[in-house]
């Protein structure tokens, strides 16, 4: 029995895709998309977000996820009114 055998892959890409460099930046390229869908897709992998105090945020709000809310980070805090102590009259 030969047990000298090569083994060779095969996929559908036949080598075209190039790999992805992970510290490189990749326009969209419109011409590619094929059907709304395509853009939904790219839209929602951008995790596009508004602020609650956004201009528009009462035109948006129906197509917002209100329940669940992402707290922005190093977001100033609502100013509110500082409260002291009364102090006693001599």
């Amino acid at each position: 029995m030969n047990t000298n055998f090569k083994v060779e892959k095969a996929g559908l890409d036949f080598g075209t895709t190039p790999k992805l460099d992970p510290n490189a930046l990749y326009a969209v390229d419109f011409s590619k998309m094929e059907s709304v869908n395509d853009m939904v897709l790219i839209l929602a992998s951008m995790g596009i977000g508004f602020p609650g105090n956004h201009p528009n945020i009462e035109k948006l709000k129906p197509f917002l996820n209100l329940q669940n809310p992402f707290p922005i980070p190093n977001a100033q805090p609502e100013e509110k009114p500082l409260q002291l102590p009364k102090l006693k009259s001599l």
